[in-house]
């Protein structure tokens, strides 16, 4: 895709892309996010027009609605994350030549940061999983254990209980 576009065309091409693939991922079952209407102008001239687009629609899962539109194909909804991020990288692959070297230590170091944080969300999330398989473990294991009588309930702390009996009726006073 390189070799046949300047970066320029690329970059606006895959940004609409990526925007149009953030929409799906925000509001999956929203119609209107999940189609591309192929004759749109920014469309069709900054996204359509670049070689191999189409094959790339076809492996991220859109399909040929009709002449005029692209459709998402929902089913597919977990692999757009993962595709989302490939397209990612391959933009900004380009981006980082232009860069100032400001800015490419700035944006070096906000990646470091972002995949530290992946790291430790995947950490918690691990420890979560086995937190929760500890407690299932747990309710299995009690469920099998025999119930025993409670002792609270023969535990006087000391009262001196008598049921309770209302006073006799007084007799021949009137």
């Amino acid at each position: 895709m390189k070799e046949s576009h300047t970066d320029e065309e690329l970059m606006t091409g895959i940004d609409i892309l990526l925007k149009l693939i953030k929409n799906i991922l925000k509001s999956p079952k929203e119609e209107k996010f999940r189609k591309i209407k192929k004759t749109n102008k920014a469309i069709s001239t900054k996204l359509l027009n670049l070689i191999c687009m189409d094959d790339l629609l076809m492996v991220i899962n859109f399909e040929h609605e009709s002449e005029e539109f692209y459709c998402f194909n929902i089913s597919k909804f977990t692999s757009l994350a993962k595709a989302k991020l490939v397209i990612q990288d391959f933009y900004d692959e380009i981006r980082k030549k232009y860069m100032t070297p400001e800015e490419l230590s700035k944006f070096e170091l906000l990646k470091e940061q972002k995949r530290q944080m992946i790291e430790e969300h995947k950490k918690m999330n691990r420890m979560k999983e086995e937190l929760e398989m500890k407690s299932k473990l747990d309710r299995v294991e009690k469920s099998t254990e025999e119930v025993k009588a409670s002792k609270g309930n023969d535990l006087r702390f000391g009262a001196n209980v008598v049921k309770f009996q209302p006073p006799a009726p007084a007799r021949g006073r009137c």
